[in-house]
């Protein structure tokens, strides 16, 4: 199978990203902006994707669709999708590149199966290819994953995890669940830490004994709100792969706790291009300490 034609839906960070790299590998790359914001139009306009216009011309005159939206959104596109498959009659390669479980993907798979076309499990790891540099791995398992094997070093490094639906979408998961779990932990330890007072005291002992992880609290958890609205769904999804399996769903599910903390504080409203830099930490701590004592007074 030839690919000449890539459809991104949704052209996200992740999505825009994605087609920049594919399109300096000489690809045409489409999508539909009907009904999305400003924000995803003006991703769209900076990656020069083609808009369509609807769903039915997507499947019409693409090869291949990558579905990469927040993960709640998975299943309710990969319906619309096939039913554009059905009414055109058209039934590209679709491939799920979501984080999402694989209890989740073999949903997704059996909607594009029910329209006919084939399908494929995916899951992406790393950075957006630009900011990657190519170095962005994509994941994926399916009966026959040679058209998108095809893809390797053309924007992507594409891994194969064999011929079983969900072994992508696992692999995602685990891997998620180290980082972005990770995340969320030291955002709830600094946070406590903040609520008791105790953040200076905690800084001088960790900048002491774990240097390196010191580091990463600085790094990340001030940037969590910018992603919390997305990660909360991804930690419900790693969560039912762990359960899936008989590991305990607990960790994260309270992660998804914490990612809710993140997603209701100011920062929230801003974005990868919006973000005031020049906030420090602990300025970031007390909206997590706010948002916490908001949520408890308005339960009370």
């Amino acid at each position: 199978m030839t690919i000449e034609t890539l459809a991104i839906l949704m052209p996200g960070d992740m999505g825009h990203g994605c087609a920049i790299a594919f399109r300096e590998c000489g690809f045409r790359v489409v999508t539909n902006l009907t009904g999305r914001s400003e924000r995803t139009h003006g991703l769209a306009q900076t990656a020069q994707i083609e808009d369509l216009g609807s769903f039915e011309n997507v499947v019409r005159q693409s090869d291949l669709i990558l579905s990469i939206l927040p993960p709640e959104s998975a299943l309710a596109q990969a319906k619309i999708v096939a039913e554009a498959m059905i009414a055109t009659d058209c039934r590209p390669l679709y491939t799920d590149c979501n984080a999402i479980s694989p209890a989740t993907t073999r949903q997704v798979g059996a909607e594009i199966a029910r329209a006919g076309a084939p399908y494929i499990d995916g899951g992406i790891i790393g950075s957006n290819p630009v900011k990657a540099k190519g170095g962005t791995r994509l994941y994926v398992s399916g009966p026959d994953t040679g058209a998108v094997e095809a893809l390797d070093g053309k924007g992507f490094i594409v891994r194969s995890l064999g011929c079983e639906i969900g072994r992508a979408s696992a692999m995602k998961m685990i891997y998620a669940g180290s980082t972005k779990g990770t995340f969320s932990l030291h955002a709830a330890v600094l946070t406590a830490a903040q609520a008791h007072g105790l953040t200076e005291a905690y800084f001088a002992e960790i900048g002491e004994s774990n240097p390196s992880m010191l580091a990463a609290m600085e790094n990340k958890v001030p940037r969590i709100p910018l992603d919390a609205g997305r990660w909360l769904g991804e930690m419900n999804e790693i969560a039912a792969t762990f359960a899936e399996v008989g590991v305990t769903p607990k960790f994260h599910e309270g992660a998804a706790d914490i990612m809710a903390m993140a997603d209701r504080t100011p920062i929230a409203a801003e974005t990868r291009e919006t973000v005031d830099e020049s906030r420090t930490l602990e300025q970031v701590l007390d909206m997590y300490v706010a948002a916490l004592q908001n949520t408890k007074s308005a339960a009370e």
